[in-house]
């Protein structure tokens, strides 16, 4: 677990409303967490958990979380920087322990920061899951529309292609990873341009503000991405 603002105080001394926020990785996510509090007002209280802190390395994370057949591919980052790739079946339960720890811990909301599909998930605070916010405000900003959307891998094409058809968007899929070289997000979103498309969307938590800017410039296009949204929303609830 790690705390990120818990030395800032409201008011002289009273504390700040504490926010989780769980990655499917491990915390803390260095590259997320300013993007985050930039979006998050009044200042409240950001503290990470991460379903793979109690992992001793990727190798172990590679042991033991490796995909099967038909499994949901997932992807984050470790503490290091590198690149971890994750059965969502199988992350489902470390996930909902940091849910639970969080609420032990006195959050006031929970943020999964993670695009992916995942079932229903035990909480008794307000749980914000990225997937179905995302959906729902593209699906409205299409208007029944072709997006272009950009994931990490080539490996989650077809299933990410899949849920937001089911969801009534129809999506072209480009891949290219926010943990790798930034040159493959730049490629991925250059092959967009001249495209009829209405917007671009940045389908994982891992994709950061600089990201975003450097596809729009890339592609030509307006491009939206998860973890503003996200944060956005909590500010609505608990501001």
């Amino acid at each position: 677990m790690t705390d990120v603002d818990s030395s800032q105080r409201q008011g002289g001394g009273d504390p700040l409303t504490r926010v989780a926020a769980v990655t499917i990785g491990q915390s803390p996510r260095v590259d997320m967490t300013d993007d985050l509090k930039s979006r998050l007002t009044p200042p409240l209280e950001l503290v990470e958990y991460g379903a793979l802190d109690d992992f001793s390395s990727l190798e172990q994370v590679e042991r033991e979380l490796m995909p099967a057949p038909g499994d949901e591919v997932l992807v984050s980052r470790m503490r290091d920087g590198s690149q971890a790739t994750l059965s969502g079946r199988l992350i489902v339960p470390l996930v909902q322990n940091r849910i639970a720890r969080a609420e032990r811990d006195g959050a006031r909301a929970v943020v999964l920061l993670c695009t992916g599909e995942f079932p229903e998930l035990a909480h008794r605070v307000p749980l914000v899951m990225p997937l179905s916010l995302f959906h729902a405000v593209a699906r409205s900003l299409a208007g029944g529309r072709r997006i272009a959307i950009m994931v990490p891998e080539k490996a989650q094409a077809e299933q990410t292609a899949a849920r937001w058809e089911a969801d009534g968007v129809c999506v072209d899929v480009v891949c290219a990873s926010p943990y790798k070289d930034p040159a493959h997000i730049a490629r991925a979103a250059s092959s967009l341009r001249g495209r009829d498309y209405p917007f671009v969307c940045l389908d994982c938590m891992g994709f950061s503000l600089a990201m975003r800017e450097l596809v729009r410039e890339e592609s030509g296009l307006p491009v939206l991405l998860p973890r503003t949204l996200v944060a956005s929303v909590v500010s609505e609830l608990l501001g």
